[in-house]
């Protein structure tokens, strides 16, 4: 009976002592600000990249005329007489103008479109300039961004009648995109190191005044979607590459007609870039305090002021500096390497 006793009196000694520690865990280690906690949740991104632009448009139900060694013109059949067309369209791809008496000969190429439609392609290169913020919450992300795309547009050339139709070029070889837009995504895969996140960017974009006509074009949105890999440099530095695919397109409506163009601009994209998240808990403030770990201080947990954003700022054992400082190359020929 009296070990019954004993034994009684032990578990009833855990339980109140289990009691009396409260919700501390193990470490008694502090909570982070509320507000410093909700902004490191926040990830600036910056990048830059490399892409291709397939621009297209179909001619349709509009005559075509091809004079040698001239860009091809557009034109209502109406206008058209045995020596000349009165008015003929041309730079139908930014800010269409007005040509006038422009002669028909035997050298001529006229195509009616209404049976055999025309369709011009031409290859951009981009480089598109995006910084982006987004915040986290479990494994998804919202957020926004704004981003300068120079891009550089080569001929447009006719998938029909290529011997006839001579391929043109805009008049200028170099325009840009500003947009601005919304980010969602989802983590899909998480390692320590790695991530592997698939999101979306659904905005508008600008084009440039002093090349395109803003009152003959109508806009739509734009939708790119992307695969963001992530290579963890410490808990607040990343960096990634985004491959992306993109769709877009324009309304060009013809002045002092009701005829218009779609021009359509699908892309791919590849974007490397750097992410940078605000700590959770703030630097060390003694300054000659070398832990390299997340550590108490008068009651509150601070993080190492040892090492650089980029490393990891509470590393297992040897993570940052896995290499021995004997080895490393600079140190092969030192008597002493420390």
């Amino acid at each position: 009976m009296t070990r019954l006793k004993i034994t009684l009196f032990v578990i009833l000694i855990s339980i109140a002592k289990t009691f009396g520690q409260g919700n501390l865990n193990p470490i008694g280690e502090s909570q982070p600000n509320f507000f410093r906690k909700l902004l490191s949740n926040f990830t600036v991104s910056g990048s830059i990249g490399y892409g291709l632009s397939f621009h297209s448009h179909e001619i349709s139900g509009v005559s075509l005329i091809q004079n040698k060694g001239q860009q091809p013109l557009l034109f209502d059949p109406s206008f058209l007489t045995p020596t000349n067309i009165s008015v003929t369209y041309k730079n139908w791809i930014y800010n269409p103008a007005v040509v006038a008496d422009v002669p028909v000969d035997t050298s001529s190429f006229l195509l009616g479109t209404d049976s055999i439609p025309v369709k011009f392609k031409a290859l951009g290169h981009n480089i598109p300039i995006n910084i982006s913020i987004h915040y986290t919450f479990d494994r998804y992300r919202i957020g926004g961004g704004f981003s300068f795309e120079p891009y550089f547009i080569g001929s447009y050339k006719p998938n029909v009648f290529k011997s006839d139709i001579e391929s043109f070029s805009t008049d200028f070889a170099l325009s840009n995109y500003i947009r601005w837009y919304f980010l969602f995504g989802g983590e899909v895969f998480r390692t320590k190191h790695y991530m592997m996140v698939i999101d979306t960017k659904i905005g508008t974009y600008k084009l440039p005044k002093k090349q395109f006509n803003q009152d003959l074009i109508t806009k739509g949105l734009f939708f790119n979607l992307g695969i963001r890999f992530e290579r963890s440099l410490s808990e607040y530095v990343k960096v990634y590459v985004r491959p992306s695919i993109e769709y877009k397109s324009y309304q060009l409506a013809f002045p002092e007609s009701s005829f218009s163009i779609t021009n359509k601009i699908p892309a791919f994209y590849t974007n490397f870039g750097i992410s940078w998240r605000l700590p959770n808990r703030k630097k060390c403030p003694i300054s000659n305090c070398r832990t390299q770990i997340d550590h108490h201080h008068g009651g509150k947990v601070y993080r190492s002021r040892v090492h650089p954003f980029w490393k990891w700022q509470d590393p297992d054992y040897g993570e940052n500096y896995p290499q021995l400082q004997r080895y490393k190359r600079k140190n092969r020929k030192r008597i002493n390497p420390y």
